[in-house]
Formats: C-alpha cells, structure tokens, sequence
C-alpha cells in the first residue's frame, strides 16, 4: 500500500510506502523537510500519535529519523527515483535540479546545488575554471559584450566629466583669482571623483549582477546592467570601508595585507546577490571567504599570469577575450563559494 500525499511548502504531489507513515525527509522539488503522514484509517484509530504534530519545519532532518537511509520503496511508487517534475507555472515536466522550464522558461531556482540555497563552502580552483570555460562558451556573445559596453560608459562618462571639470576649474580661477585660485580647484577636483567613481561603480555592480546572472542560468537581458542604481551609496562606504581595512593591514607588512585584502574581496557581490546594508556585506564576506583564502589567493596569481602572458603573447589583442574571462572567473568563484 502506497501513502499520496502533498508536500506543505509546494505542493508537490508525493508517494511512498505505508511503513515510512511518519518519517521525515526532505522534497525532491523544494528541498525543504517534510513529513509522511500517516494513513488516513490508522490517523483515525489512533489518536495518540503526537509525532506528526511536533514536526518543526525548520528543524534539521537527522539520519536516523530520515527514511532516505531506508530501504527504498518500489520504483514505481517512490518519489526518490522520479527524473522529472512540475513546472510551477505551466505544469510541464522538467528535469530534477533544472533552472529553467523549457517550455514556459520560468526560473525555478537560482541554482542546481540543493535547491538554490545559499550558503559559504569551500571551492576548488579546478571547478572554478572548468566551471567558467563552460559558461564562457555558452555565453560567449553576453560574457564579451558587458565589459566591453561597461568599459565604454566609463570612458564616454569619465571624459565628459572631465571637460566640464577642466571648464570649471578654468572659470573658477579666473573668478577667485591670485594665491587662492589653487584652492578654488579643490572642490571641482573633489566632484569629478565622486562622479568618476560614481560612474565606475554603476557599470562594475550591473556588470557583477549581469555575470552571477549568467552564472546561475537565469539569461538575463542586457539591461541589467543599468538596474544597480540603489547600490550606489551603500557601494560608496564599502569602498572606503574596504580601501580603509586594506590599507591597515598593509601597514602592518604585506600578508596581513592580502588577506585582509582576499578575506573582504566578495562585498560588491554579496552587495548586489543579497541586497544587503552596506556594512553587513563585510559581515557575510568574512563567513563566505572562510577556507577559501589560499584558493583565491591561487587563483588570483593564475588569472594575473593569464592576463600577463595573454597580453604579451597577443600583443595585447588577446585582452579582449582574457579580461571578460577573468571578470566571469571571478563570478565563478563566488558562485562556487556560495553554492549557487
């Protein structure tokens, strides 16, 4: 005898054997714990059974109270062997760990690793580059396009304000005139590198969004890059934050340093993935660099070393194809360590 019965967060239809009645697991669409009720004639005849109504859905499933470990029901019965499930918007079948519906093309999560949670693990070089070649392929038209479009916004906004800058400068001189003319300069040079970097922070957190975007399957459209607006003034203070930090731990010699440097490195990405407070950002960086400061140290020398030799074998040419493999390496590598 068979036990149907739906799961309380998506309603997946489920089935299993009537010997794992009150056994807990976790889904095979949502991931998340549930129960197996009992049979409707054995919940009726036996009103005592007070397991079922302490189930915490937040709790951990253990190992041992976890049927997974079991013996497995017949094949044709268990959920545990389907290959396929319900897209939630349209109904078709849909491959178990799938990002995308074929056929309506709803995202159905935010990765393959369990569910799309996000949580830190340590990463491994290998994964991180096998990873980003795949996506880099694949995506090979978007992966070259948004540095290059990013780079072009800077340089068209970064010589614009530059001009207007010098104009002012020029006007302001004349205006205050003598010995205080260098310091009317200040404020104007003050504004053009608010708006520079202003400018610099806008097209690197759309890039950032639009790579992890890529990363995780989601096809996203190129005006992502420009939807990073609200993140401008919390990206400001983890600038300084971050530039601040750095520099005391290069005070104290070059390996405090670096990893100061590394252990705070993902906060613009955490930023944009987690829409954060600023200061939380750092918070989440430290839990999510921990364990893996050697492995972005290696990785950080082995992108440079790519970066390197690819300019000089190219002649420089190269950076065109080498740069945006870097910024998606780099993606990667945050995905990797977040399990996206």
């Amino acid at each position: 005898m068979t036990i149907e019965f739906s799961c309380s967060h998506c309603n997946k239809v489920l089935k299993t054997s009537d010997d794992k009645a009150g056994r807990r697991a976790k889904c095979p669409q949502c991931g998340e714990p549930i129960s197996v009720p009992m049979p409707e004639d054995v919940a009726a005849s036996d009103d005592g059974f007070d397991g079922f109504g302490e189930f915490d859905s937040e709790s951990p499933v253990s190992e041992d109270q976890s049927f997974l470990a079991d013996s497995p029901v017949r094949e044709e019965d268990s959920f545990l062997n389907q290959e396929t499930i319900d897209c939630p918007m349209c109904g078709a079948p849909v491959s178990v760990g799938a990002i995308k519906c074929e056929a309506c093309g709803e995202t159905l999560q935010a990765s393959g690793r369990k569910g799309g949670r996000w949580e830190p693990r340590v990463f491994s070089i290998g994964e991180v580059f096998s990873r980003t070649w795949e996506v880099y392929k694949a995506n090979l038209g978007m992966v070259l396009g948004v540095p290059l479009l990013a780079g072009l916004i800077y340089f068209i906004g970064a010589f614009a304000i530059g001009i207007v800058a010098a104009l002012l400068g020029v006007a302001l001189v004349s205006m205050v005139g003598g010995d205080m003319a260098p310091l009317a300069q200040i404020p104007v040079a003050l504004l053009q590198n608010i708006l520079v970097y202003g400018i610099l922070f806008y097209v690197q957190l759309g890039g950032q969004l639009t790579f992890l975007k890529i990363v995780r399957g989601e096809n996203p459209e190129l005006n992502v890059m420009f939807s990073c607006g609200p993140f401008l003034g919390r990206m400001f203070l983890c600038f300084i934050i971050y530039g601040i930090l750095t520099f005391l731990g290069f005070l104290l010699l070059i390996i405090p340093g670096i990893i100061v440097a590394l252990m705070f490195w993902p906060y613009s990405f955490i930023l944009v993935d987690r829409n954060l407070p600023g200061i939380e950002s750092f918070s989440e960086a430290r839990k999510v660099t921990a364990g893996n400061l050697l492995n972005l140290f290696g990785l950080s020398i082995l992108l440079g070393l790519i970066t390197i030799l690819g300019a000089v074998v190219t002649l420089g040419i190269g950076l065109i194809f080498i740069i945006p493999f870097t910024y998606m390496a780099q993606t990667v590598a945050y995905a990797e360590m977040t399990n996206q």
